[in-house]
């Protein structure tokens, strides 16, 4: 589990609005964690589209 929050290849840097209270927890998590807060988006953001293939438009 661990090992997929380290980011692997290119990376491209986001601006992203959050409610106050998920960033501040984001920011915890990556204190307590030691993993930077890039890597635990990165991995929520992957989570979520994996789970949620439905916000892609349909292959042709």
């Amino acid at each position: 589990m661990k090992e997929d929050f380290p980011l692997k290849g290119p990376t491209l840097t986001v601006t992203l609005q959050l409610e106050k209270e998920v960033a501040e927890t984001l920011k915890k998590m990556a204190e307590y964690s030691k993993f930077s807060d890039a890597e635990i988006a990165n991995t929520a953001i992957k989570r979520f589209i994996a789970v949620h293939s439905d916000f892609l438009p349909r292959k042709k």
